[in-house]
C-alpha cells in the first residue's frame, strides 16, 4: 500500500488530525448540508451534484499517469492522449502525477503547452511506507512542496502550475474508496468530517475548509478482488481482458450515478503490448460517446463546483476549447558523474532554461547547489 501514501499531497498536512487504517474518528464536525453549499463546500456523498439526474449528467473519466516523464512513456503519451477530443471538439485533458529521478522535464514543458494538468507525486517516490507514514510535516513538504518547486523551476515557470493556489495544495487524489463503488462516491471538500472509508494508512478527520477530495473508487479486477490503480489490478493476459475489465468497470459509472471514473495508472504498465492494446481499445470506445468527457482533475472540480447539464454542456467555459499561454523551453541536457549524485551512479536529466546545476538535483538538496550526500531510502 506504499504507493497510496505515495501520492498524498494534502492531507497529511496536519498530521495530528490522522487515525488508523479502517477507523473514524469524530473531530470535524458532521456534515451540514444547510451550511455547506457550492462552489466552496460540498458534503461528501453518493447525490449528483446540483440535484441532476445521470441522463442530465457528463460522464467524466480522469486519465492520471504516474512517475517521471521519458523518452519512452511520452511516445505512448503522444499516440494514446494527444489526438482524441472531447465531444465538445476539444482536446481531452490527463493529469500527469510527476517524480523527479528520470524526468525529463522539457517533455513535461511540452505536455503542459498542450494543455494538460501536472501534479506532485513526490521528488523520491520512496518505497519505504514508514516514511510516508510517519507525522512528520517537515518531511513532507520536502517531498510534495518541493517536487512542485522543481517542476516550476526547471520545466520553465510557475504559471504552469495549475493545481495550486497560494502556495497550497487545492485538492487531492490519493484516497480510495472500497466501500461506496456502485453506486460512486462524488468528490467532496473537507470542511466537514467525511463518511468515505479509510482503506490508507492515514485520514483526514480534521476540518480543511475549500480543500477538495477526489475519491479513487475502486475497480474490481478479474479475480473479483478491489484495485484502486489499473495496475495493481489483475488484468489478464490479453488486450481482449484488459478492454473488458475496464469497460465492465466504467460501466458500472456510467449506467449508475455517473460519478467520475478514474484510470490511475503507473506508466510503466503501458509498456506492456497487450495492456497498451487494451487500453487504446477502451479509450477508443470512450471518445465515441457523446455524453463523455475525458478531463483533467481540476476541470472536474470545476464542473463539481458549478453541475451543468448535458444540454448546455458547450457552453460550459471550463471545458471549452482553450489555448494556454506557451512556456519557451531552451532545452539543456545535463549529465552528472556517480561523484555528484547522491547514487554513487550517473544520472541525465533535461531541463528548460536554465544552467545545469553542479550537483544532481535532489531530496532537501532541490537546486543542486549543494554536494551529493549518499542517499538512502
Amino acid at each position: 500500500m506504499a504507493w497510496y501514501a505515495i501520492f498524498l499531497a494534502l492531507i497529511v498536512a496536519a498530521a495530528s488530525g490522522s487515525v488508523l487504517p479502517g477507523t473514524r474518528q469524530k473531530a470535524a464536525p458532521y456534515c451540514d448540508v444547510n451550511q455547506c453549499a457550492l462552489p466552496d463546500c460540498l458534503c461528501s456523498s453518493l447525490e449528483i451534484p446540483g440535484g441532476l439526474l445521470p441522463e442530465e449528467t457528463p460522464q467524466t473519466v480522469l486519465i492520471t499517469y504516474d512517475d517521471a516523464v521519458n523518452v519512452l512513456n511520452y511516445l505512448n503519451y503522444s499516440s494514446l492522449i494527444f489526438n482524441r477530443y472531447n465531444p465538445n471538439g476539444c482536446n481531452i485533458k490527463a493529469t500527469y502525477f510527476l517524480s523527479h529521478e528520470y524526468n525529463n522535464y522539457s517533455l513535461v514543458n511540452d505536455l503542459y503547452n498542450r494543455g494538460h494538468e501536472i501534479a506532485s507525486h513526490s521528488i523520491t517516490h520512496r518505497t519505504n511506507q514508514d516514511f510516508w507514514l510517519a507525522d512528520d510535516v517537515e518531511h513532507w513538504d520536502k517531498e510534495m512542496a518541493d517536487m512542485r518547486t522543481m517542476i516550476e523551476y526547471f520545466a520553465g515557470g510557475d504559471s504552469m502550475w495549475t493545481s495550486l493556489s497560494n502556495n497550497n495544495f487545492e485538492w487531492d487524489c490519493s484516497w480510495p474508496t472500497r466501500n461506496y463503488v456502485d453506486p460512486g462516491m462524488w468528490p467532496y471538500t473537507l470542511d466537514y468530517l467525511s463518511q468515505q472509508d479509510c482503506q490508507i494508512g492515514s485520514c483526514p478527520v480534521q476540518s480543511y475548509p475549500g480543500k477538495w477530495v477526489v475519491p479513487m473508487i475502486d475497480l474490481t479486477d478479474i479475480s473479483g478482488n478491489p484495485c484502486a490503480m489499473v495496475d495493481t489490478c489483475n488484468v489478464g493476459t490479453t488486450a481482449d481482458e484488459v478492454y473488458n475489465l475496464l469497460n465492465s468497470n466504467f460501466e458500472k459509472h456510467y449506467l449508475g450515478n455517473r460519478a467520475p471514473f478514474g484510470l490511475y495508472l503507473h506508466a510503466a504498465w503501458l509498456l506492456d503490448t497487450n495492456h497498451l492494446n487494451g487500453y487504446k481499445r477502451f479509450l477508443d470506445g470512450l471518445t465515441v460517446k457523446d455524453d463523455v468527457y475525458i478531463v483533467s482533475v481540476s476541470q472536474l472540480l470545476e464542473w463539481v463546483k458549478s453541475p451543468t447539464p448535458l444540454s448546455s454542456i458547450e457552453n460550459f467555459v471550463p471545458w471549452q476549447c482553450d489555448t494556454v499561454p506557451s512556456i519557451p523551453c531552451a532545452e539543456r541536457r545535463c549529465a552528472y558523474d556517480a561523484a555528484h549524485t547522491p547514487f554513487g551512479s550517473e544520472r541525465i536529466m533535461s531541463i528548460c532554461n536554465k544552467a545545469c546545476p553542479f550537483f544532481y538535483p535532489w531530496y532537501d538538496n532541490i537546486y543542486g547547489s549543494n554536494p551529493s550526500t549518499p542517499w538512502v531510502p
